[in-house]
């Protein structure tokens, strides 16, 4: 995917400036601490861009159809914020870029904020009262068990069926690794499909090695290591990779994989209906984890991270060809 300058949002924005802020975002970019050398993106709806970063101030100016999550991008994180037609500042620190953006004159921002910072029963009251805002459904998507059970039960019923899907297959990591499938134990089989419904079933796959890759939307390292892998895993006639994620946000998943120019050879899995437990079972605490599987369903090895060249090293090892 052709990442274009922002130089023709800023043409853009210098012929809208008509717009007022009332029918229009007019988003102020303040970047703090950065180099000429620096890569910074922003990503949204129409695509993703570069910021100039030997500017330390740049305007956009967009007019929104609704709320939107604007993402910037620096290094293998990234940060995010709801937009809307409004004047927003919007602060990059480089030194204090892990830690969030300082965002002002986002009503949407400042309503995600307090829906986040509320103690569960008011939070429950804020998200009824904003059932119908994107802010709302976003959280009960991605958050849902941070609510109480019965909060959580009764705002879901009246979420949409988009809300409904995220909540339930966008899972949290394994909070209790005392019983973790290891080293020597047959594997947990499972049935898991892709975002177009293509399922696989892991006993299916008997009689071939099966390389489980437990990752993420946002693991930094799973992103620079699959260019690598996907090269250098499809030389092996033997092997299934599967590449498992824990949460369900797959479009943003896919806008990543476009923007790095990513294409995984192999099933990028994300529904499951026992999600939760299969995440459980294998102790999935860190991202990226592999696991390799024996052609007769048997536990070889679990690692944690690492280069695609130390997953050649025990594929050798275990005659994987």
């Amino acid at each position: 995917m052709i990442r274009y300058t922002l130089t023709l949002m800023l043409l853009f924005a210098c012929a809208t400036f008509s717009l007022s802020a009332q029918d229009s975002l007019r988003l102020t970019l303040k970047l703090e601490g950065f180099k000429e050398k620096d890569k910074l993106l922003i990503a949204f709806s129409e695509g993703t861009y570069n910021l100039p970063t030997e500017k330390e101030e740049l305007t956009v100016v967009r007019k929104l159809e609704a709320p939107e999550s604007m993402a910037i991008y620096y290094k293998s994180r990234y940060q995010l914020f709801w937009a809307d037609n409004n004047d927003i500042n919007v602060t990059i620190s480089k030194s204090g870029f892990k830690k969030g953006l300082d965002v002002q004159g986002s009503p949407s921002e400042d309503l995600w904020q307090k829906i986040v910072k509320a103690p569960k029963e008011e939070r429950a009251k804020l998200l009824e009262e904003n059932i119908n805002t994107k802010m709302a459904q976003a959280y009960l998507a991605s958050r849902s068990n941070k609510l109480l059970p019965k909060d959580k039960e009764r705002l879901l019923a009246l979420s949409n069926a988009e809300t409904n899907d995220l909540a339930k297959y966008d899972v949290s990591m394994a909070r209790n690794i005392s019983n973790t499938l290891k080293e020597g134990d047959q594997m947990m089989d499972f049935f898991a499909s892709t975002i177009d419904g293509q399922e696989t079933s892991t006993e299916d796959l008997r009689g071939k090695y099966i390389l489980l890759d437990f990752a993420g939307t946002s693991c930094g390292w799973c992103w620079v290591e699959y260019p690598a892998m996907s090269q250098s895993l499809v030389k092996y006639q033997n092997l299934q990779t599967l590449t498992f994620n824990i949460d369900f946000r797959h479009e943003d998943w896919q806008k990543t994989a476009d923007r790095r120019e990513i294409d995984l050879p192999w099933p990028v899995l994300w529904k499951a209906e026992n999600k939760q437990e299969i995440i459980n079972r294998y102790g999935i605490d860190v991202l990226p984890t592999y696991y390799l599987i024996s052609p007769d369903g048997i536990i070889l090895e679990r690692w944690q991270a690492g280069k695609v060249e130390k997953t050649i090293r025990k594929l050798k090892r275990y005659g994987v060809e």
